[in-house]
């Protein structure tokens, strides 16, 4: 949304433009009070004055053009590595050479004028290097200004991050309390694994690798409270299996969590049978999940988009280049997940 500037600062600026006006009026009076009587006898000097000014103003522009040409084209591509730093001085010599040969064709490779363009090419060659390192630390000053800037509204978006799970975390204890103090256990565990699934989500996974320890005790979490939501049906079978050799290994966090979300969301009925089924192994740094669940008119009914999926597919080309397999099958009544990652 545009702002309109307020009334004071419009003021401001038409009183600047006006002083400035009639100052420039008052002097343009003076000079042609002094000037104007002789205006005809200074007309052809004026002529050769504007020439000379014109062919000034036209050698800054080009050397300006020269210099911003170098930097964007070789300073920029070759100083700033040292394997390349001495391609640029050789492309500065070259352009040394063909400054003083344009100059030698300008005075007609007269001898008396090689030192006199010389002195002219090392002046120009002077101004370009110049113009490379002003501008060079120019940008870098402006990077490093709004590398700041995005490091204060990132300190500034955690700030605010961290209100919101605090609020939550002490809202989730007041409960909890409120669930032991009408001694309703049942509840307390629950929002006792709802904060701990909350705490993983905010603090471990922000890590970029955890324990196999770690990331299955989250799933076991999340399996308890999805096997506590849904109802004592003989037609709803959850089953699931975490197996770890015990060997040390670790895993990004949180890369599993979505097949498995993906499982309950899409694979649960309660008015057709329905088997939901987890199973992961890690053995020998080598991990190895299924996860399958009965469809039919299930899935077609929620109509999901699919975005936990597609995001784990990003996370393991990412993470485990080269070094996983995703294979995902779906038929008229199974949908699967098979999963196997080197660790």
């Amino acid at each position: 949304m545009n702002r309109r500037p307020p009334r004071s600062s419009l003021y401001a600026r038409l009183l600047f433009t006006g002083a400035l006006l009639a100052l420039l009026a008052y002097w343009g009076w003076l000079l042609y009070r002094l000037v104007g009587p002789h205006l005809k006898q200074l007309m052809p000097d004026l002529g050769s004055l504007v020439r000379y000014l014109t062919g000034l103003l036209f050698l800054i522009a080009c050397i300006g053009l020269l210099g911003y040409l170098n930097y964007r084209l070789a300073f920029r591509r070759w100083m700033h590595q040292d394997q390349t730093r001495l391609y640029y001085w050789s492309w500065l010599c070259l352009l040394a050479y063909l400054l003083f040969e344009g100059l030698q064709f300008r005075t007609d490779q007269e001898p008396d004028f090689v030192d006199e363009n010389i002195l002219v090419t090392l002046l120009l060659i002077g101004i370009v290097i110049l113009y490379g390192f002003i501008a060079d630390s120019l940008q870098t000053r402006r990077q490093q200004q709004l590398l700041i800037q995005q490091k204060t509204e990132a300190e500034l978006t955690a700030l605010k991050a961290q209100i919101n799970p605090h609020f939550l975390f002490n809202s989730l204890n007041t409960i909890y309390n409120e669930a032991q103090q009408s001694e309703n256990q049942p509840v307390a565990d629950l929002i006792e694994q709802l904060a701990s699934i909350l705490r993983f989500t905010l603090q471990e996974s922000t890590r970029p690798l955890i324990s196999i320890e770690q990331e299955f005790q989250f799933l076991e979490k999340y399996l308890a409270l999805q096997r506590a939501r849904l109802p004592k049906l003989d037609s709803l079978q959850v089953r699931s299996q975490l197996d770890w050799d015990g060997h040390p290994a670790q895993v990004a966090p949180l890369l599993l969590i979505p097949f498995v979300e993906n499982m309950f969301q899409y694979g649960v009925s309660l008015n057709h049978p329905t088997t939901l089924e987890l199973n992961v192994l890690v053995e020998n740094q080598r991990l190895v999940m299924r996860a399958v669940n009965t469809v039919g008119t299930i899935t077609g009914a929620k109509g999901g988009s699919g975005t936990g999926i597609r995001n784990a597919r990003q996370r393991l080309a990412l993470l485990y280049p080269n070094r996983h397999e995703l294979h995902i099958e779906q038929t008229s009544q199974l949908f699967s997940i098979t999963l196997r990652i080197d660790l």
